[in-house]
């Protein structure tokens, strides 16, 4: 079983402690991370990212829905709040759950089974595709009413269409249904990287990167802001010359 990587955020001690008390009983939970305030999350996730963050609303300095807002690739979410107003902002939020304090355990395991069901069940409820060992070139995906071949050189690169992804490559496109994170398991290290939450490209592909964007042929992909200098640094490491 891969648990869900989480993080705990909110001003008040108390609260912090009940939950993370509430994770440690919970073998699907893997706690990375327990912040005060949505500035040193920002910080802390950013450098270690989580699949899953409790998170408060009313927090001085920066609310839970403005961390959201400042998060290019934001987690998925379960609110945590004093206000029960809140609720309906929360759901607009597209937040799994929301909890409101003094927070039971019973409700928690809810909140958490839906999460799982989110994070975990679908991802595994989608087709498997083998794991490109060294000397394979090519896998073959369900699609057109059969069995598509592609070769890992052919693709320029791959986007997310909610249960289905889309693979473009040299000659054409093939829509498959997949997540696009079970997708990127399979792929050959080094040779493909995940620029933003929808987007996965060929190194060999790209033509230019200019700001946040990625140029493949005529095609413009964004670059997610917490990817773009990892993904420069890994691409461009030892080939830009200058003066």
């Amino acid at each position: 079983m891969k648990q869900i990587t989480c993080a705990v955020i909110d001003d008040e001690p108390i609260a912090r402690d009940i939950l993370e008390d509430f994770i440690g009983q919970d073998d699907r939970l893997s706690l990375y991370g327990n912040y005060k305030n949505a500035k040193e999350a920002l910080k802390g996730i950013t450098t270690q990212p989580v699949e899953l963050v409790f998170l408060d609303i009313n927090m001085p300095g920066l609310t839970g829905f403005q961390f959201l807002k400042a998060m290019t690739n934001p987690p998925a979410v379960i609110f945590t709040t004093a206000y029960r107003e809140h609720a309906m902002e929360g759901f607009d939020a597209n937040a799994i759950d929301y909890l409101l304090k003094p927070i039971a355990i019973e409700r928690f395991l809810l909140a958490v089974n839906k999460a799982w069901k989110f994070l975990r069940q679908a991802s595994a409820d989608t087709p498997e595709i083998p794991v490109a060992k060294e000397n394979e070139d090519f896998f073959f995906v369900k699609a057109d009413g059969g069995l598509v071949k592609i070769f890992f050189e052919e693709i320029l690169y791959i986007e997310a269409l909610k249960e289905y992804v889309k693979i473009v490559t040299k000659e054409r496109a093939v829509i498959t249904y997949h997540t696009l994170s079970g997708l990127e398991e399979k792929l050959p290290g080094g040779k493909f990287y995940r620029i933003h939450r929808s987007y996965i490209v060929n190194i060999k592909s790209i033509s230019s990167i200019e700001g946040f964007t990625v140029k493949i042929g005529k095609v413009e992909l964004p670059i997610s802001r917490n990817e773009r200098d990892a993904f420069i640094a890994l691409v461009a490491k030892g080939k830009i010359i200058s003066k």
